[in-house]
């Protein structure tokens, strides 16, 4: 959960727990001050199929990774795993804007993720989007 410096990161910690509480990325830091007016932030709420729990948990893994790669436009895309209901699942999700969401569903590996949905997961998928109130990012 450290760097090689002995210091703590967010993404040390999203590496050693992956599969546990959370998994994701953040690159919201890095975002410009003036793109705020035109970022979009989602939840995502759905729960994981116990019956396949590692497929999914591994799924979910390789999701976040491909679009951490894949996909600059998303600032920020985490997984969380609630601790006291191990089904259920909430991506925190923030595009840079809405021609990065829309991108974000063309890409092949949410068409990956779309086929296994009804294996690994179980509906209903709940997307709900927020308004900015206030708040900040530390990296």
């Amino acid at each position: 959960m450290t760097t090689s410096a002995g210091k703590f990161t967010r993404r040390s910690f999203c590496a050693a727990s992956a599969g546990l509480a959370t998994m994701g990325f953040s690159r919201l830091a890095d975002a410009a001050e003036g793109d705020a007016p035109e970022m979009i932030t989602q939840i995502a709420k759905f729960k994981l199929n116990l019956e396949k729990e590692a497929e999914g948990v591994a799924a979910l893994q390789e999701l976040c990774a491909a679009v951490e790669k894949d996909e600059p436009g998303v600032l920020v895309y985490i997984c969380h795993r609630s601790s006291k209901n191990p089904d259920e699942l909430v991506f925190f999700e923030v595009y840079k804007d809405q021609e990065a969401l829309k991108a974000h569903g063309r890409t092949p590996h949410m068409a990956k993720m779309q086929k296994s949905f009804a294996m690994l997961f179980r509906p209903p998928l709940e997307v709900t989007r927020l308004d900015r109130v206030g708040g900040f990012a530390r990296s």
